[in-house]
């Protein structure tokens, strides 16, 4: 998750008054409580990991399996420390949000094959039920909030993870509902005591949490969550929901866009490699495409794009024109070699072209620019669809 795209807001700007404040609940001892949490997280990675090196110190000696041992350690410790970071410039303010019509189910969904995508992510099971649902959200936060919602639940999970989302009647409110046991059924005892509800509490109540809730907080989520000896269940709800009676849900496509997309479209579940190297280029391809369910993964160089390839190939590749030269041509080749249908997009760099593959015996499809949003989409599932 990256949240370095967000913008600023300019400091003659002020929010919403129907929206509560970033910092809300941050101030006096809530906020003297996570500064603790997060060293106290930090601390409790790295204190184990200096006794690990003293001990190889000592030894002279260094196995695997401590090696790996030194190795998650330091990696607990530099997690939460990015956590406490993003909790940190979140909590500060000032975030420019970008509110667009997206649909909560495809970038859900387009978030857990995100992760069934990583291998360092918990194997546990999540179990979806998903009611399609428009709501005016920043593409960014959305994307950040869904994953980290992910990452904590899977992290206390003894479960599989009950994912569910549907819409309120009244008021007509998306809600996303996340439930899964912390506690195996035979080491719940039979009268919890305070002491304990209070440490189980406190586990739930990880840096995970902390930025999973300071995320709603920014973005004007309503967020309930329940505890029980054995089980968690957390609901999300949506305040802005687009829905049949508000001006203009009817233009609104269900992939959360303006122009109507066929939902029959073999996209969801595809793995797009995106190669760019401008935050903003980057940045329009990643607001177009996760909405669509679409798999999104990328890199700033040919480079990168090569090694990622030799893990696994995706099953399209938007690049750059800027990026063409000899080490892509190479890349390229070698790719057709091993999997000559997949799908090759160029984003060139001004205009609003589009031309498909087998246009003028070409063998990639382009995209310019400034027809991003409006193109990628018909781009993207024409490409992908000759290849099944």
């Amino acid at each position: 998750m990256d949240l370095s795209e967000l913008n600023p807001t300019p400091t003659a700007g002020k929010s919403p008054p129907d929206r509560p404040h970033p910092t809300e609940g941050l101030h006096g001892d809530a906020a003297w409580k996570l500064t603790t949490q997060i060293a106290g997280e930090v601390a409790g990675a790295l204190t184990p990991a200096l006794d690990s090196v003293r001990q190889m110190q000592a030894s002279g000696r260094i196995d695997r399996a401590g090696l790996q041992s030194l190795v998650t350690q330091i990696e607990q410790a530099r997690c939460a420390s990015m956590l406490g970071q993003q909790i940190a410039r979140l909590a500060h303010g000032g975030i420019q949000q970008q509110p667009e019509a997206l649909n909560l189910s495809h970038t859900l969904q387009a978030v857990l094959a995100q992760h069934q995508g990583d291998p360092s992510a918990p194997a546990m099971a999540v179990k979806q039920t998903l009611t399609p649902a428009v709501a005016m959200v920043d593409a960014t936060l959305l994307s950040a909030l869904l994953g980290t919602l992910l990452d904590w639940s899977l992290r206390h999970a003894c479960t599989p993870v009950d994912i569910r989302l549907d819409t309120k009647a009244w008021p007509a409110h998306a809600r996303l509902v996340c439930r899964y046991g912390h506690t195996p059924p035979d080491r719940v005892p039979a009268n919890p005591s305070a002491d304990r509800g209070a440490g189980r509490t406190a586990a739930l109540d990880c840096l995970s949490w902390q930025l999973l809730a300071q995320l709603a907080r920014t973005m004007a989520l309503h967020v309930e969550r329940t505890d029980t000896a054995s089980d968690t269940t957390l609901t999300l709800e949506f305040p802005q929901t687009v829905n049949d009676s508000l001006e203009g849900a009817a233009s609104i496509g269900h992939d959360g866009h303006c122009a109507p997309v066929d939902d029959s479209r073999p996209l969801a579940g595809a793995q797009v490699l995106v190669i760019a190297v401008r935050r903003e280029v980057l940045n329009q391809i990643r607001q177009t495409l996760l909405p669509m369910g679409v798999g999104f993964d990328s890199v700033g160089s040919v480079g990168a794009a090569r090694e990622f390839c030799q893990q696994g190939l995706p099953q399209a590749i938007i690049y750059e024109s800027l990026l063409y030269d000899s080490a892509f041509d190479s890349l390229r080749n070698d790719i057709k070699l091993q999997c000559p249908e997949l799908a090759w997009i160029e984003i060139v760099e001004q205009g609003d072209a589009f031309e498909i593959s087998s246009f003028g015996g070409m063998s990639m499809a382009r995209v310019g620019r400034d027809a991003i949003a409006s193109s990628l989409p018909s781009a993207m599932m024409f490409e992908l669809a000759r290849g099944l």
